[in-house]
């Protein structure tokens, strides 16, 4: 969509909507890996996925080089999001369609792997007694420099 904007005020408003899309990602990783993973196996596959990115940075700005040079009809900055963007659509279609919610539903796995994954994730230890949102604590989080000021 950032393609087709012919003002700031239009691209903005495409990177805000972008931004208010993707901010759950970030969070939303660890959690999802959570259902499938023990917690002392969790970090690995984030420290996976980070790496990941970093590839992804670096040959992002050779394959935006590339793809800038393209001589066509349309502007190398609109061209830029839309060969990088279509891709990227189609993926997130696929994956909402075959990317399973818990180990429970892995269609790619046998009823019985599934209930192996299952056992594996639900192999947590149980340091600590969870009730519910504490709303104190919730505050001196808040409280906390060091929560604030990123220490």
């Amino acid at each position: 969509m950032q393609a087709t904007t012919t003002t700031w005020a239009g691209m903005m408003a495409c990177r805000f909507f972008l931004g208010a899309i993707e901010c759950g990602f970030g969070p939303g990783l660890p959690l999802y890996l959570s259902f499938f993973y023990p917690r002392h196996e969790v970090g690995l596959r984030i420290g996976i996925f980070l790496a990941g990115s970093a590839l992804a940075n670096a040959y992002g700005g050779a394959l935006a080089y590339g793809l800038s040079h393209i001589t066509s009809g349309i502007a190398p900055w609109r061209l830029l999001f839309i060969l990088e963007g279509i891709p990227t659509c189609i993926l997130a279609v696929v994956t909402w369609f075959c990317l399973p919610d818990s180990p429970g539903k892995a269609r790619f796995l046998k009823a019985e792997e599934r209930e192996v994954a299952v056992a594996r994730a639900q192999r947590q230890p149980h340091a600590f007694h969870f009730e519910g949102l504490n709303v104190k604590q919730l505050f001196s989080a808040f409280k906390d420099y060091r929560s604030i000021a990123h220490l």
